[in-house]
C-alpha cells in the first residue's frame, strides 16, 4: 500500500528519456506513489492547490508554494527543488506548515556555465543572425568582422558555483578575468587568475559582463539605466542568473540606441515573456527560454539529488541543501 504521493511537476522532466530511472527509488525504498505531472510550464496557484491533497513529497520547478497554496497540502512533508532558486517558495509559510525545503546547489553549475559561453559566443560571433541571413540567401554582405574572446576582459558578477565554472572556461579561452562578489574566494581567484573589482569597475572595464548573482531584494533591478550607462559601448551583457536582476526596458533602450554592442538573455523578469516587448525586435540580442540549467547531465544530477534529499528526510536523516533548517529544529524539540 502506498505511503503517499510524490508529485513531480518539474518542467523539464517530461523531456527526459527515462525519468523513472532516477525516480524509482521513491517507489521501491520509500513506498511512495510517483505521479509524473510535468506540464512544461510552472503551475498556477489554483493548480497547485488542486494537486496537493494526499501529496507527501513535491518535486517542482518554480511552482508557487505560499500561504495560499500550502494549506491544501494536508500530507506535505518536503518540497525538493530541482534547481537552486527558491524564490517561488515562501520559506516562512513552508516553515510554519512544517514543510522542509531543499534545493540542488551546484548540481547544474556546469550546464549554466556552458550555456553562458554558448550565448556569449553566439552574441559575439553573431551566430543567430548569420544563420538567419544565410537561410535568406545572403552571403558576402554578412561576412564582416566579429568580436573575439581571446585577450578580451570578462566581468563575472557573482563568483559562486556557476561564476567559478565560467571563470575556468574564460581562462581556457585566454580571456582576462575580473569579478565582483561581496564574498571573495581569494584562493580560487589566485588559482584561476581572477582579479576582484568593485561592481562599478567591472561594468566600466569588461568587454563581456556575465551575470550570475542570486535574486535578492538588493539585486532586483540592479542592472538598470544607471549601471548600463557605465558599460563600454563595445560591451556585451549576458544574463543566465535571474530575469528580474536586469531591467529589461532599460536594456532594450540601450541596445536600440547602440549604447552597448549586444546582449544575450536566458532569463526574463516574467516567464514566459511578452514577445511584444521592444527587446524582441532587436537583432543585437540573443534570446533563450531559460535553458541554461537543463543540460542532460544537469537534469540527471538535479533529479537524482532531489530524490536523495527525499529519501534521507523520510528515512530520518538530514538531507543536503536544506533551505529552512528551522523545520528540523522544531522536530527535535
Amino acid at each position: 500500500m502506498s505511503k503517499g504521493i510524490v508529485w513531480i511537476t518539474t518542467t523539464w522532466v517530461r523531456h527526459m528519456e527515462d525519468p523513472m530511472k532516477w525516480l524509482r527509488p521513491l517507489e521501491e525504498e520509500a513506498g511512495l506513489e510517483v505521479r509524473l505531472d510535468s506540464q512544461g510550464r510552472d503551475l498556477t496557484e489554483a493548480e497547485v492547490r488542486a494537486g496537493l491533497p494526499g501529496v507527501v513529497v513535491a518535486i517542482p520547478s518554480n511552482d508557487p508554494y505560499n500561504e495560499r497554496t500550502l494549506p491544501a497540502g494536508d500530507s506535505l512533508k518536503i518540497i525538493a527543488r530541482t534547481g537552486v532558486g527558491v524564490n517561488s517558495i515562501d520559506l516562512k509559510a513552508a516553515t510554519a506548515h512544517g514543510v522542509l525545503v531543499t534545493n540542488a546547489v551546484g548540481k547544474n553549475a556546469n550546464s549554466v556555465a556552458e550555456h553562458t559561453f554558448g550565448l556569449m559566443l553566439g552574441a559575439a560571433r553573431r551566430i543567430p543572425e548569420l544563420d538567419r541571413k544565410v537561410r535568406e540567401g545572403l552571403w558576402g554582405e554578412v561576412r564582416r568582422p566579429c568580436a573575439s574572446l581571446i585577450g578580451r576582459t570578462i566581468g563575472i558578477l557573482g563568483l559562486g558555483n556557476v561564476g567559478k565554472q565560467v571563470a575556468r572556461r574564460a581562462a581556457a579561452f585566454g580571456m582576462n578575468i575580473i569579478a565582483y562578489d561581496p564574498v571573495r574566494d581569494e584562493r580560487f581567484a589566485a588559482e584561476v587568475g581572477v582579479f576582484f573589482r568593485t561592481l562599478e569597475e567591472v561594468l566600466e572595464t569588461a568587454d563581456f559582463i556575465c551575470c550570475h548573482l542570486p535574486l535578492l531584494p538588493e539585486t532586483e533591478g540592479l542592472i538598470g539605466k544607471k549601471l548600463i550607462s557605465r558599460m563600454k559601448p563595445t560591451a556585451y551583457l549576458i544574463n543566465c542568473a535571474r530575469g528580474p536582476i536586469v531591467n529589461l526596458d532599460d536594456l532594450a533602450d540601450a541596445l536600440a540606441r547602440g549604447a552597448i554592442r549586444g546582449a544575450a538573455l536566458d532569463v526574463f523578469p516574467e516567464e514566459p515573456p511578452d514577445v511584444k516587448h521592444p527587446i524582441f525586435a532587436l537583432e543585437n540580442v540573443t534570446l533563450a527560454p531559460h535553458t541554461g540549467g537543463i543540460g542532460e547531465d544537469a537534469c540527471e544530477n538535479c533529479l537524482r539529488h532531489s530524490v536523495q534529499c527525499v529519501l534521507d528526510y523520510l528515512g530520518g536523516r538530514v538531507p543536503a541543501d536544506v533551505v529552512n533548517p528551522e523545520v528540523l529544529k522544531a522536530m527535535k524539540n
